[in-house]
């Protein structure tokens, strides 16, 4: 049975991801990430939530504490946005929450090291559960007190949303070679002899919850717990363990501006009364001679978040992008004396991953990691795609630049530094 608490303040939306969750704060006075009844994806994610979340965490995985939540849709008639207005209005009744964790980094693997053994247990229960948004673009995983969390189990048991095809479905192997944790080299073998062992994960699943409380969780009064929502309907399928089909991984839809070089005339006297529109010819061979050198680019500015619920935020980087010249980079700069006023417990040396990881990735070869194989625009669309945990892209600006690589260095003196 989950614990069920009540919502008493809405505090703000989480625009990662298309069902649009939100951070409220309930009745325990606790703060959790709300997942709506009334989003497009249906209440059956919900289940999928609640079903795979409970069982990743009896098999000794890290899942934030799940939690029914009530909910008054009067909490959204005042809200400014028209689209989370709805959304709260739609979802009157019990909804679904999971614990949030202040401060956690999103997980980059080239930020941080797995375990083999880890990556093994991870990728085991995603086919067990047939995951299929666990891919190195959307990794659905958090460091958080420098250990790894799973969230987001919504796009499992997916054989549920079409009953008929379940038995054909479950019969297909399950495609890792998309898996945010391949490049730590899972070992599956481990799970197995965990598995034999016996008690090996039940010890586990004790160490790390206890481990988990006391790294700060706030305490939760228990004085009434009521029944979850409806999700014993079909849990029995979670005893399935043949995983999914092969799906594709999810094409980036994002296109860079125009790469025409635009138009544009130098500085100049203002044109003598009674000729507008009469230009002489050589002055309007010299504007285009000086548009011609110069390429459209796009840059977004590197943000860190210390504490998402609060709001408050700083620069910390730079990402530039030129689709003329195939051009893609970061430079980034962390000031650390920032990141401490804002939040004394942030982690810094997690912070300072996350943002080399962003540099890495622009670098391509090597250093991007599963990246490498995309181009310039695939890697910049990938890394300006809404975030909500500590380290988070800017809004997309465009301008005019001879040099996009100089155009880099000038913009971190000018917004970060």
């Amino acid at each position: 049975m989950l614990t069920e608490v009540t919502a008493t303040r809405y505090v703000t939306p989480l625009r990662e991801g298309g069902s649009l969750p939100g951070i409220v704060e309930a009745d325990d006075l606790g703060t959790y990430v709300m997942k709506f009844t009334g989003a497009g994806q249906g209440r059956k994610t919900l289940v999928a939530e609640v079903v795979c979340g409970e069982l990743a965490r009896r098999l000794g995985l890290r899942v934030p504490e799940l939690v029914t939540i009530q909910l008054d849709p009067v909490i959204g008639l005042a809200e400014p946005d028209q689209e989370v207005q709805e959304l709260l209005k739609a979802s009157g009744g019990l909804n679904l929450g999971m614990d949030y964790l202040p401060g956690s980094i999103g997980f980059d693997p080239l930020a941080y090291e797995v375990d083999p053994a880890e990556a093994g247990r991870v990728v085991w229960f995603d086919a067990l559960i047939n995951n299929v948004d666990r891919s190195w673009r959307n990794p659905n995983m958090l460091v958080w007190h420098g250990d790894l969390w799973l969230i987001d189990h919504g796009a499992t048991m997916i054989w549920h949303h079409n009953w008929p095809t379940a038995q054909s479905a479950s019969a297909k192997p399950y495609n890792a070679s998309d898996h945010v944790l391949a490049p730590f080299g899972p070992d599956i073998a481990a799970r197995r002899r965990a598995r034999a062992a016996g008690h090996r994960g039940t010890a586990d699943r004790g160490r790390r919850r206890g481990a988990g409380r006391v790294a700060g969780r706030r305490a939760r009064l228990r004085e009434h717990r009521g029944a979850p929502p409806r999700v014993r309907r079909r849990a029995a399928a979670a005893r399935r363990d043949d995983p999914r089909p092969d799906h594709p991984r999810r094409a980036d839809q994002g296109q860079a501006f125009a790469g025409s070089r635009l138009a544009g005339g130098p500085p100049g006297a203002a044109a003598a009364p009674g000729r507008a529109g009469q230009e002489d010819r050589a002055g309007r061979e010299g504007r285009r001679q000086v548009s011609t050198e110069r390429d459209v680019f796009e840059y977004a500015l590197v943000r860190v978040v210390p504490r998402v619920e609060r709001g408050e935020m700083f620069n910390a980087g730079v990402l530039v992008y030129c689709r003329a010249k195939s051009f893609v980079a970061a430079r980034t700069h962390l000031d650390e004396a920032k990141l401490k006023a804002l939040d004394p417990g942030a982690d810094v040396v997690g912070v300072r991953a996350a943002l080399r990881a962003v540099e890495g990735v622009c670098g391509g070869g090597d250093g991007a990691g599963q990246a490498a194989g995309d181009d310039a625009g695939r890697r910049f669309r990938w890394l300006i795609a809404p975030r909500s945990t500590v380290v988070q892209p800017g809004p997309v600006h465009t301008g005019l630049t001879a040099d996009p690589e100089a155009e880099v260095e000038r913009l971190l003196d000018l917004l970060v530094r």
